[in-house]
């Protein structure tokens, strides 16, 4: 059998079949097959090359597919940011466990996912953003504003203050990528448009008008009997809403470097600091700057940018000749539209780095009056007037002692508690029994909490990460352990002990009776209610007027006059309204919607008058028109995620979330 399987692995054929398998190895490596890899994303989306968009998914054609990963850190980030937004949004109508449900984390991660893809969509269809445009949007945002203008101070002190603190780049990048996938979205509802038959109907549908009188019933509290069968039934029912949900009992620590006593500092330790920083201490100068700009776009000619540069510098000559205007010479040369009505004006620029460095430099290497050879920088040529000169004025040492004090004292501080923070982690690991007495031997304040359910507890217990360590699913299994320091903010840890869990249990009937009636009555009511509103409309159907129906049940009429598609009454009533049909001479079409607070609202349209486009101004059928551009681009763009989601791959590891 060897001698049989020797010859039939030797000759031309078997040479071919060990060509074709060297390939991959010789391109991808031996250990792309043999070795393992630690796979730590909560979703993985991977996309076949844009050369060959049916490239079957395997081994080693997948070496071809762009990976992208999402990242627990990533999901963890948006899903914090969605419930801040929603905690906001609803106030004490907020329900954390609720939140936290897989469901509404699953429809965190798809959203996460469709971004991620139109991410990589842009990518491939090379859609670029230019350092200006982030720069742009970064330098709007109010946060990074100083007396109403972009300061680089403000803004690194911003981000390194964030829950997640970020680099300027890692921000300017994560600004790059929401801009390139916002205008792959652009070009997509673009190439959508809306024909003035389309036009015309929506117009006519948003005039509609509709008379409508209406009448609310409100509920009315039920007062009936109930029988233990009927409280036994309801039980059995609706067990899952009677139980207590998993409580925890804690002992914790909020380590936060304000509350922490740091080490005294010394006055040679002060005075030490600024005289190694004195020379950072004399202020910045300031030049008052005028320019004009010879506009060049990112990828011009080296034809075009010769021709720039001539024309620059001829402008830079007229502008050095005596009398010149420099102010006139902007208006009606440069490119820059924000400052050339203000004949080229800048203002007082400083040393900061907030401008183009190029453009800095030859401004700060010039005096007042002085006018610049061009200056190339990304938006093109400059030629640069320096108008005046402010010097810097250098800071005493009493003036800058509060300022270096607090530093020394905070890094201090930092040290100590790191310090401290690291010695408490030890000892808890080694023996967590011994938690609290460690705690308060090394300064920290221990504190004591529970039980206490999910989403209960003060601002620091209810921080998201440290919610997620406490009711993890692993956490759920142990009581005793310490955890690890929880940051929640700069400088700020939590470490907690659980001292006792409490399982969800269902609850018995006999605690939850008063409940049960109080849930069984609230039905009766609302079906009491519902059916006679159901009785209500079907008389209005049948040729009856609500106003002779309404004063028969004690209802209160409300006229509502014409109204169109709109939120009145309420949106929900609005489209019930809408959807009934257009009642025929003579008669009334009813109808019915439930209202906020219980009521159900039953109404009658005696007359529907056709929505006239003509009548609509020019300018608001304009609008009308961008309405439905936008809804057909958005419906494209969620139409090209889903075509491109039958094409890529997608893994989602529904534990990591």
């Amino acid at each position: 059998m060897l001698q049989s399987l020797r010859d039939k692995t030797s000759g031309w054929i078997a040479s071919v079949i060990m060509g074709l398998l060297v390939i991959p190895f010789a391109f991808f490596g031996i250990d792309q097959y043999m070795g393992t890899s630690s796979e730590s994303f909560v979703a993985r989306v991977e996309a076949p090359p844009t050369w060959w968009a049916s490239a079957p998914h395997v081994w080693p054609l997948t070496r071809l597919w762009t990976v992208e990963d999402i990242t627990t850190d990533q999901f963890r980030k948006a899903f914090d940011d969605l419930r801040q937004s929603e905690r906001q949004r609803l106030g004490d109508a907020f329900d954390s466990e609720q939140f936290e449900s897989a469901d509404n984390k699953r429809k965190v991660l798809d959203q996460v996912i469709d971004d991620r893809i139109m991410q990589m969509a842009s990518t491939r269809n090379g859609v670029q953003v230019s350092d200006v445009a982030v720069r742009d949007v970064v330098q709007s945002f109010p946060d990074f504003q100083v007396d109403g203008k972009f300061n680089m101070t403000r803004y690194q002190t911003v981000l390194s203050k964030l829950q997640t603190p970020m680099t300027p780049a890692q921000f300017e990048e994560s600004i790059r990528q929401d801009l390139r996938r916002n205008a792959l979205a652009g070009r997509i509802a673009s190439s959508d448009f809306v024909t003035p038959s389309e036009k015309t109907r929506l117009a006519n549908i948003m005039t509609e008008q509709r008379t409508v009188i209406a009448a609310i019933l409100p509920t009315v509290a039920d007062t009936s009997a109930v029988t233990e069968a009927e409280i036994s039934a309801w039980y059995k029912t609706h067990v899952k809403q009677y139980s207590s949900p998993p409580t925890v009992s804690l002992e914790y620590v909020d380590a936060d470097l304000s509350s922490f006593a740091a080490p005294a500092i010394k006055e040679d330790d002060v005075r030490a600091l600024y005289e190694s920083r004195k020379s950072k201490y004399v202020g910045n100068d300031q030049r008052l700057v005028s320019h004009i700009l010879i506009q060049l776009p990112a990828d011009a000619k080296a034809s075009a940018i010769s021709a720039a540069e001539a024309k620059a510098a001829q402008i830079a000559e007229q502008a050095r000749l005596p009398n010149a205007d420099f102010a006139a010479l902007a208006k009606a040369n440069s490119d820059d539209v924000g400052s050339k009505a203000a004949g080229g004006d800048l203002g007082w620029i400083a040393r900061d780095g907030s401008n183009d460095a190029a453009f800095e430099a030859a401004a700060f290497a010039m005096q007042a009056g002085q006018i610049s050879a061009p200056v190339r920088t990304q938006f093109g040529w400059h030629v640069i007037q320096v108008r005046d000169v402010k010097a810097g004025i250098a800071k005493t040492y009493e003036d800058v002692k509060p300022e270096l004090e607090a530093e020394l004292i905070k890094q201090s501080g930092e040290r100590a508690l790191s310090t401290a923070l690291g010695e408490l982690t030890d000892e808890a690991y080694k023996n967590p029994a011994n938690f609290a007495t460690a705690a308060k031997r090394l300064g920290f304040i221990v504190q004591t909490a529970g039980p206490l359910a999910i989403g209960q507890g003060d601002a620091v217990l209810t921080n998201p990460a440290v919610q997620r360590v406490l009711f993890s699913k692993n956490a759920a299994e142990s009581t005793g352990a310490v955890s690890d320091p929880i940051k929640v903010g700069e400088n700020h840890n939590v470490l907690f002990r659980v001292t006792s869990r409490t399982p969800e249990r269902q609850l018995p009937i006999a605690a939850v009776r008063e409940r049960i009636l109080a849930d069984i009555h609230q039905d009766r009511a609302s079906k009491a209610t519902t059916a006679k509103a159901d009785k209500m409309v079907a008389e209005i159907n049948a040729g009856q007027t609500l106003e002779a129906i309404a004063a028969a049940n004690g209802a209160l009429l409300q006229n509502k006059g014409e109204i169109v598609r709109g939120e009145i009454p309420t949106p929900l009533a609005n489209r019930a309204i809408f959807a009934v049909p257009r009642p025929v001479a003579g008669k009334q079409s009813g109808g019915k919607a439930n209202l906020p607070d219980g009521s159900v609202l039953v109404f009658a349209v005696s007359e529907a008058k056709p929505g006239d486009a003509e009548r609509v101004p020019a300018d608001v059928r304009e609008q009308i028109m961008k309405q439905l551009g936008d809804a057909y681009g958005v419906s494209s763009a969620m139409n090209y995620v889903k075509a491109l989601k039958k094409q890529f791959k997608i893994k989602i590891s529904e534990d990591r979330m």
